[in-house]
């Protein structure tokens, strides 16, 4: 693969804005990366799992749609240096998407091509894939994982042995390659999905394929964002023959992924009705 120079560039989401001094904190490789971003950084729902809950102030963390608004709200919390461990109320309360979007941030702040990518896990819960964002980052010239919701904590408590900015395809897969799974006979659409919600299916997958589709050109969007096709999916809970056939097209030109941001941006103009509408986000 070649990763392009855009990859290498902000986009509206990824860029820290006026926090850009405060993101050079963070630490240039891709594995430090993750190890610190456990230092403030915490999925709501591990938070509940582990018995603290959700701070009152924090339950809109994981809306903040821009890398600008997390950074400048855990600088409100705690100005120490990004680097310093936080007492946990001070904590972001985030998804999966919102620890890849950082690492990207990171990354291309730096120059390095990183993006983010919508797929799914099979090491959080086994025998399931679970729905989970990373962040993809140019390593010799190749296109590699980093899952960086996985910290020294992380890795411990799932029991990680792999090398989390190498995540081998065993462990993450995209939308497209799971749908395509799917469609062949390879894999159980039933174990495909976000098993805390009770979702599992091809609506699902198929709604995650544009998430994915969107976020390669650049529109790195929430895990609950939906337009066109996808608002189907999630009011039918179904995908219809003509809405797969169409998926199958749009899911074939993703797997493999383009191999920059140029020529995702080509597929959506292929596919036009599988891109966020023009203007969706400016707003937000």
């Amino acid at each position: 693969m070649d990763p392009g120079s855009a990859d290498g560039e902000h986009t509206w989401w990824s860029d820290p804005g006026a926090h850009r001094l405060r993101l050079s904190e963070l630490p240039a490789h891709p594995v430090a990366i993750a190890d610190n971003l456990e230092e403030f950084v915490i999925h709501h729902a591990v938070a509940r799992q582990i018995g603290f809950g959700v701070p009152v102030a924090a339950e809109g963390d994981r809306s903040l749609r821009r890398v600008s608004l997390l950074l400048g709200e855990v600088v409100r919390r705690d100005a120490r240096p990004l680097s310093v461990h936080r007492a946990i109320e001070n904590y972001l309360y985030v998804t999966c998407r919102d620890f890849a979007l950082l690492a990207v941030s990171a990354l291309r702040e730096r120059g390095v091509p990183a993006r983010l990518r919508a797929g799914f896990a099979s090491y959080f819960n086994p025998g399931y894939w679970e729905d989970h964002y990373v962040c993809e980052h140019s390593f010799d010239g190749e296109w590699a994982v980093l899952d960086a919701q996985l910290g020294p904590r992380a890795r411990a408590g799932f029991r990680i042995a792999f090398d989390v900015a190498d995540v081998p395809s065993t462990g993450w897969r995209s939308a497209a390659s799971a749908w395509r799974a799917v469609r062949s006979g390879e894999l159980d659409p039933g174990i495909v999905g976000l098993a805390s919600a009770g979702i599992a299916g091809e609506w699902w997958i198929a709604a995650s394929i544009l998430r994915d589709a969107a976020a390669l050109a650049g529109s790195e969007c929430l895990p609950w964002d939906d337009w066109g096709l996808s608002i189907s999916f999630r009011d039918a809970r179904r995908v219809s023959p003509k809405q797969a056939r169409d998926i199958d097209a749009l899911a074939e030109a993703l797997d493999p992924a383009p191999r920059n941001r140029q020529e995702a941006e080509a597929v959506l103009a292929r596919f036009p009705w599988a891109a966020p509408p023009d203007g969706a986000f400016d707003a937000l």
